[in-house]
């Protein structure tokens, strides 16, 4: 009997202690330094905050929108530019000459005070854009006064090639048409009085695992067996950007193009939408530009990056960033191209060539042949976006050579929906002659997912809302 009572008071005693653990365990979870009441304390506080920071920031907006609605948006090209303002809603603005513009909201007008030059518009990120003024019908594809030509090799339009707008794998079909809304695009341009175009090549974004600029580039090759494919990939978030000395997004398919194009601008922030450029698009830029620069769509030579470009004002100020691409000698067309796997720095020469160390201790420049090597030197170099100043037209650069550049006009040649889905490419590239490949070029003979060209990229225009 006292046993029993013996183990029942020691059960008591450890039922207390036991208590007194859970009652203490209880008190610092209500009342300890990360309790309960400590954590409601943060937790109301960080809400006050929260609403305090939420009510300042509206504050901001409605003291905003009063200086606007007392000032209000600018009403000219010049006056936007100095105030640097940007849009909250799409408005049409005048220059000096009494031409106007739309200006998009979410964007500034950053540069160029007269329309007919190429006004600039930016946004938040400095993605940069032209507008393209279109008046009494401009906004139109280019008509080939003669349809039906063989045109397996370049071939000019008109008797004698004296209208020059080349084309190759094109004109000898005839079911190619561009895959957009044209009816809104239409509607868009009548609305507002033309459309923006993308002011550089498009570029590859910071956030893509294939991205380079002077810190990560070499001066490593690779094969075009072996070549690095991530180029091709669109990544989920990736989204081109239009801005100078970039590294252009080349070794891209048509479709991606299309895909990453229309992301650059979506939702309700800005009052545009994005996609590749169209054909009618490409046509009208074209016919802009021949205006100011006669000929210039029946040779391209002297305002592109092309391998026969003149070099007398062709020349980067400074060391530009530029991608290796090299011939590989050999009797296998099919593997023809050895890409650069990077982008790096180099000084341009004469007819944009470059002069830089192969090796340790050893400059060469493309001017010479090394027959011991696998590479002509003789070649030419893809710039970087915007390297120089002689290929800026209207505000607009490297629309003439340096990449061919997809649009959205396709065909199926002729057999109507099946088979191999062509693209048009547009403007010429580095690697060919300016006078058989001038800014009005629409080369039809790749498919849509084609990528293994490291001189094909693409240009992102803007509808605005």
């Amino acid at each position: 009997m006292l046993k029993n009572k013996g183990i029942t008071l020691i059960a008591l005693v450890v039922t207390i202690v036991v208590l007194l653990i859970l009652a203490g365990v209880s008190i610092t979870a209500v009342f300890g330094e990360n309790g309960i009441i400590n954590g409601a304390q943060k937790a109301k506080e960080k809400t006050d905050e929260s609403i305090k920071q939420e009510q300042e920031d509206v504050g901001k907006l409605v003291n905003q929108l009063e200086e606007f609605e007392r000032e209000g948006l600018p009403d000219t090209v010049k006056e936007a530019i100095q105030k640097g303002t940007i849009f909250t809603v799409n408005k049409q603005i005048k220059d000096e000459s009494g031409k106007t513009m739309t200006v998009p909201k979410g964007f500034k007008v950053k540069e160029e005070e007269l329309i007919e030059n190429g006004v600039v518009i930016a946004d938040i990120e400095g993605n940069e854009f032209v507008w393209v003024s279109c008046e009494n019908g401009e906004y139109k594809k280019y008509e080939y006064e003669v349809k039906q030509v063989n045109d397996s090799s370049y071939i000019a339009d008109g008797e004698n090639k004296d209208k020059g707008w080349y084309t190759r794998y094109y004109r000898a079909y005839s079911d190619w048409k561009d895959e957009v809304d044209e009816t809104e695009n239409k509607k868009s341009v009548q609305n507002n009085g033309g459309f923006y175009i993308a002011r550089y090549e498009a570029g590859v974004p910071s956030n893509a695992d294939f991205y380079v600029d002077e810190s990560t580039s070499d001066k490593s090759y690779k094969d075009a067996n072996s070549k690095d494919t991530t180029q091709t990939k669109t990544g989920e978030n990736l989204k081109p950007v239009s801005k100078a000395g970039n590294q252009c997004w080349n070794l891209i398919s048509q479709t991606n193009a299309k895909e990453v194009s229309g992301r650059m601008y979506s939702g309700e922030t800005y009052g545009v939408r994005s996609q590749l450029i169209d054909g009618t698009a490409w046509d009208t830029v074209v016919t802009w530009m021949s205006k100011e620069y006669e000929g210039i769509e029946k040779d391209s030579t002297k305002y592109g990056n092309y391998r026969n470009s003149t070099g007398e004002n062709q020349i980067a100020e400074d060391s530009c960033l530029f991608a290796e691409h090299l011939l590989k000698r050999g009797d296998d067309v099919s593997n023809a191209w050895c890409i650069g796997k990077n982008y790096q720095y180099g000084i341009f020469i004469s007819g944009y060539k470059v002069s830089y160390q192969f090796s340790e201790g050893e400059e060469t420049n493309y001017n010479n042949y090394d027959s011991d090597t696998k590479y002509t030197y003789d070649h030419y170099v893809e710039m970087a976006t915007g390297a120089s100043n002689s290929t800026k037209l209207k505000n607009i650069y490297d629309m003439a050579g340096n990449m061919y550049e997809w649009t959205t006009e396709y065909g199926y040649h002729d057999n109507q929906d099946s088979g191999t889905k062509y693209a048009v490419l547009r403007g010429g590239n580095f690697d060919v002659p300016g006078g058989s490949n001038p800014v009005s070029i629409r080369l039809g003979g790749y498919g849509v997912t084609y990528t293994n060209a490291p001189s094909f990229g693409f240009r992102v225009v803007l509808y605005v809302k």
